[in-house]
């Protein structure tokens, strides 16, 4: 079936799911009987989950959301659906927390780093292009990108830069910011936009194939601060567990490193292991997934042009072996 691109949009939200076709296209096109359950693990205003539920009826969702307020939104978008769709406050690094004894699911879908609504409409310093306070978290506990560019010391914060950013001027940026901030603290999204674009040579990484300057700082301060990168590993061997033979884990990256973070627990779960890795794997035992994506899907032109945001936009997906046996 043709999917056009204005079946996933909705300018009530924020939010326009990405990859939404080939999502759709996992789901419909599974070996099982039915649909069965899908997990949202990152349910945010809801857009994969009212595409899906609109268009499969014989689909169920769970969705799990750790932003109390885009959970509400959610809500109230996913309400005439009734009981076809279950809300749980929560972070997927917790998955087994939150799906307590569900077991024999079907699908699990992950849309990694925050939702439109975040950069657009939540207030909370996500964007470069804003003039919010500083804050970037999305459960408000723990430290604030306030609190991070304001007392971290300079190494530690040209180490955020540089491994969570790959930004190659992370060291030049973190000695400006530390400057500037001796004359008072860095409050707002547009007063570290100014300090990384004076930071950053001219000519030489600004608006590099159309990233801002300040695009990899900002991602750096997002991940920190939301610990995003080490709940992806843990979360999807956990969605193994929980799959029904055939079922199907798709996870959706925005950058290298949540891309390159889940094809490494992929690989390791299509070679058997069940250790993690962890210090040196010596699992000895059949194929646990089936990897269904050589290399990872990207969106079609038209959902490029459409929507600016599923541009840097990478795809995986992978199936539960029947002969794998329980985690």
């Amino acid at each position: 079936m043709r999917h056009n691109i204005s079946d996933a949009a909705d300018s009530r939200y924020a939010h326009m799911p990405v990859m939404w076709r080939e999502v759709l296209d996992f789901v419909e096109r599974s070996p099982g009987e039915g649909l069965g359950c899908l997990v949202d693990c990152t349910l945010g205003e809801g857009g994969h989950s009212a595409m899906l539920l609109e268009r499969c009826p014989g689909l169920a969702v769970i969705g799990i959301e750790r932003d109390p307020e885009i959970l509400e939104i959610a809500r109230q978008r996913l309400a005439p659906f009734g009981d076809r769709i279950s809300f749980i406050h929560d972070n997927f690094a917790n998955l087994a927390r939150a799906l307590g004894d569900r077991g024999g699911l079907d699908f699990f879908l992950y849309d990694l780093g925050v939702s439109s609504f975040h950069f657009d409409r939540s207030g909370r310093g996500f964007s470069y292009g804003g003039d919010e306070r500083l804050d970037m978290r999305l459960d408000g506990a723990g430290e604030s990108a306030y609190d991070v560019v304001n007392r971290y010391d300079q190494r530690s914060l040209a180490d955020i830069f540089h491994g969570l950013g790959e930004e190659r001027w992370s060291r030049r940026i973190a000695a400006a910011l530390c400057r500037e901030r001796e004359k008072g603290p860095v409050e707002t999204s547009r007063q570290l936009a100014a300090i990384v674009m004076r930071a950053v040579p001219k000519g030489k990484g600004r608006r590099d194939q159309g990233i801002h300057p300040a695009t990899r700082v900002f991602q750096a301060l997002r991940i920190h601060v939301n610990d995003e990168l080490a709940a992806i590993a843990g979360s999807i061997r956990e969605a193994w567990r929980r799959l029904a033979p055939g079922g199907r884990i798709m996870a959706i990256a925005f950058h290298s490193l949540e891309d390159r973070e889940v094809k490494r627990v992929f690989r390791e779960l299509a070679r058997g292991c069940r250790c993690g890795g962890y210090p040196h794997c010596q699992c000895d035992g059949p194929p646990l997934v089936k990897v269904l994506t050589k290399k990872p899907l990207v969106p079609h032109h038209d959902e490029m042009e459409y929507n600016r945001r599923a541009r840097s936009a990478k795809m995986r997906a992978c199936e539960r072996i029947e002969s794998g046996g329980r985690g």
